[in-house]
């Protein structure tokens, strides 16, 4: 039989697995640059600075560069805005080649999108 101990920590071990899934994978941004097909339409998550925004205020549209020293990807947020040198947590779809308001964006993670 299994002793009390090492059931206890199968569960911890299972739940932390289960909140981290739940969350999205997080990626290091460098990862998403070098291989976006890997990535492209699944739901991640990024964690960085911000170090640039584009915002179209007519159209409410707004996006932010975020780098986490691997590397910088642009990201769509949801009901928020970012602010050059914060530091972020995004959850969202990465998606490659999305044009918003007639810019164009290689790689981009739209914010709480889960496919």
């Amino acid at each position: 039989m299994f002793n009390k101990r090492v059931v206890e920590k199968i569960l911890i071990f299972s739940l932390l697995i289960l909140i981290a899934g739940c969350a999205g994978s997080r990626v290091k941004i460098g990862e998403l640059i070098t291989n976006p097909d890997k990535y492209n339409e699944k739901y991640v998550t990024v964690k960085g600075k911000v170090t640039q925004t584009f915002s179209i205020p007519i159209l409410s549209i707004g996006v932010s560069k975020i780098d986490d020293g691997t590397g910088a990807v642009w990201v769509k947020p949801a009901g928020r805005t970012f602010f050059d040198g914060q530091k972020v947590t995004v959850s969202g779809t990465h998606k490659i080649g999305l044009t918003l308001g007639g810019q164009s964006f290689g790689n981009i993670i739209v914010e709480g999108e889960k496919k």
